[in-house]
């Protein structure tokens, strides 16, 4: 643009210049030479103003601006007037701003649409509106609100809760979004065979951070119950596929037993494994040498629980490594019924549970509640029992043995023992 109209105002040099020359030269008035001057600056101007108009504006529309405003006003009870606009950006959507509604049809058309952020005392609001201000959507995921009307006694009850289970001072938290929320409990972990029965609540839904880790927790009206909905990490490697990430927290929940919307993935790196059992081969397994890229994810439970994982590149093997007194693993039992048979078998083979593998692990359904596995002093009771059956390998011997549910109960299955009336789940 600028060596546009150096250009231009070059050539009006020129052709002021060489119109006085040719009146000088003829005798013409000075009149004849302003007239002439005068015609170059105005076709200048003219051509300035023509790029000025083409230029297009950065400027966000008043209509726009008003009813983003009203919005936020009427979304947190705060007076408009008391908000400022930190930013604001033109943007191509689709129909729905890209914020669609619960199954909700979008046209998919690059529609232009502007995006302004609003700040007020402790809130930050991020809202998409179309150019004229008739269709105005709250990004709720990227905004931080906190409603006017939030009882103190949640926002202590939540505080409490956190720092409790997280290990963590109060002060060390901040609440970064508190907003009236509709949910619902009882279902968090299943207890196979059992359904659950989910209880509706009415109340909130208050959003906690700490350095990049962020928690968000459901409560009812007055903070009497507080539950923990999600963990969140603000910063992470997003370039490894979705599987990966999916499969590890998968297996992290059984290992942990806890849901998987409160593990948190804290590390995704891309490596390269020696062999096709990603580096980590048990003893009755042998594995191809042919390198094999992957990635290892470390996965964070409850304080000072990690869990880390090698897949392959696209997420459809995985192995345990080994970590915290446990070996490597290839099985998917929680980790109170892998340690309750690695710690008897390391007992009866005076081994550290670090010569152990677990060959085999499996949920089993128990007909009575020795395991089938009654002694002369025992009093069994019949029935259906859950638990496990799980074989360790180490030091050339083999050791089944079968558990209650939670790993509290264990005993050792001799070898010639069949398993009728029991079965697989």
């Amino acid at each position: 643009m600028k060596d546009f109209q150096q250009k231009n105002n070059l050539k009006s040099r020129v052709f002021v210049a060489l119109t006085l020359t040719g009146i000088l030269a003829s005798g013409g008035t000075l009149s004849l030479l302003q007239t002439a001057s005068a015609e170059a600056f105005n076709r200048q101007d003219r051509t300035a103003q023509q790029i000025k108009q083409r230029r297009p504006s950065s400027k966000l529309p008043q209509v726009v601006a008003n009813a983003v405003l009203k919005a936020a006003g009427q979304r947190t009870g705060l007076q408009p007037k008391e908000f400022r606009i930190v930013k604001s950006e033109q943007i191509q959507t689709n129909g729905c701003l890209n914020l669609p509604k619960p199954a909700e049809g979008c046209t998919k058309i690059n529609m232009p649409a502007w995006e302004v952020t609003l700040e007020a005392k402790q809130q930050r609001l991020i809202y998409r509106s179309d150019t004229r201000g008739s269709q105005v959507r709250l990004n709720e995921a990227a905004s931080n609100i906190i409603e006017s009307n939030l009882p103190k006694s949640v926002e202590k009850a939540v505080l409490q809760e956190a720092a409790k289970a997280w290990k963590l001072p109060e002060k060390s938290f901040r609440i970064v979004k508190a907003i009236k929320a509709n949910w619902a409990y009882g279902c968090e972990v299943s207890t196979f065979p059992y359904p659950c029965d989910q209880i509706a609540t009415t109340g909130w839904q208050i959003t906690l951070q700490n350095g990049q880790k962020r928690w968000v927790y459901n409560t009812d009206e007055t903070g009497s119950l507080v539950r923990l909905s999600k963990r969140e990490l603000l910063t992470v490697n997003t370039k490894a596929p979705a599987a990966v990430a999916n499969i590890a927290l998968k297996l992290a929940s059984q290992h942990l037993t806890l849901p998987t919307s409160e593990l948190l993935i804290v590390e995704i790196k891309q490596e390269t494994w020696p062999d096709a059992c990603l580096g980590l081969p048990s003893p009755v397994e042998r594995c191809m040498g042919t390198p094999t890229p992957g990635w290892r994810v470390v996965v964070e439970g409850k304080p000072k629980e990690i869990q880390v994982y090698r897949t392959d590149n696209a997420g459809s093997q995985i192995r345990t490594e080994a970590i915290a007194g446990m070996p490597p693993r290839n099985d998917e039992a929680p980790n109170t019924i892998a340690y309750a048979a690695l710690r008897e078998a390391g007992k009866r083979l005076n081994a550290p549970t670090s010569e152990l593998r677990i060959l085999q692990a499996q949920r089993q359904f128990w007909s009575d509640s020795c395991f089938g596995l009654p002694s002369p002093a025992d009093g069994c009771a019949l029935g259906r029992f859950v638990g496990w059956r799980v074989m360790i390998d180490g030091r050339g011997q083999s050791l089944v043995y079968r558990t209650n549910e939670d790993g509290s109960q264990i005993r050792l299955e001799d070898p010639n023992t069949q398993l009728e009336g029991n079965s697989r789940l």
